[in-house]
């Protein structure tokens, strides 16, 4: 599988420390700015043509229920968007120190697996972890490194089709970091995408807002973490965060 490594964006990356501040002033990206207005523009011009096309006087109850579909399905993403950009410039422009937490994996593991064993049994795809309970703690903030969790998994049922496997283990390296690994052996993507998947509104289906790895990267770059990504068409994905241990 090809393999590509995100760095965090902060400053300063922790080491055993348990908290860290940005020393420089944060600044929006005058790119992602320019790429939010346009993604957020494209919805609006949907429903725009929709409504037009709903006040045609032979408009058919068929033709006005597919248009109606879209506009709902317009709304939603527009609603999606809002939501990722704010959380990203939130994320972005937060320059208070950050105190990091002694975290248990498997504490934390286990419940969002759970959250989402449901939903992937419905899609016919097996949803497992494997977490010992030797691991040391490690420093992160827990609901940032839950939500990193939760964007992962959902993506990959997102991308497994029914029949496949998801399976999310923690294990501690040679040098002492704690690896997480997120595995399914869903769709894949070619090498030529990899670079790309963490950028912002990048998308892999048409129904994604293209902001949830962005999230994550960002995320993890608050907790001092790194995340990487290696996979393969037709043969799965892995995204392997790895993460600072917590000091006896």
């Amino acid at each position: 599988m090809d393999a590509y490594t995100v760095r965090p964006s902060a400053s300063t990356t922790p080491s055993i420390a348990v908290s860290t501040t940005r020393s420089s002033i944060p600044e929006i990206n005058p790119q992602f700015l320019k790429s939010a207005a346009q993604e957020l523009s494209n919805p609006i011009t949907t429903i725009k043509t929709a409504l037009t096309l709903l006040n045609s006087s032979t408009l058919k109850p068929k033709q006005r229920e597919r248009y109606l579909q879209i506009i709902g399905q317009a709304c939603n993403q527009q609603s999606h968007l809002i939501s990722g950009v704010f959380e990203l410039l939130e994320l972005q422009l937060t320059p208070q120190a950050t105190e990091f937490e002694k975290i248990q994996l498997w504490d934390l593991i286990p419940g969002v697996i759970s959250t989402y064993q449901p939903l992937a049994k419905e899609s016919n795809i097996l949803l497992a972890y494997t977490v010992s309970n030797h691991l040391p703690p490690i420093l992160a903030i827990e609901s940032h490194l839950k939500q990193v969790l939760i964007n992962l998994v959902s993506n990959s049922i997102q991308s497994t089709d029914a029949g496949g496997r998801i399976w999310v283990k923690a294990h501690q390296r040679g040098d002492g970091k704690i690896a997480v690994v997120i595995q399914n052996n869903g769709h894949g993507v070619t090498s030529t995408v990899i670079p790309q998947v963490f950028d912002s509104f990048y998308r892999s289906t048409s129904e994604s807002s293209g902001l949830g790895l962005a999230l994550v990267q960002e995320l993890l770059a608050h907790c001092g973490a790194t995340i990487s990504v290696s996979s393969a068409s037709g043969k799965g994905t892995a995204f392997t965060i790895l993460l600072v241990t917590a000091p006896d």
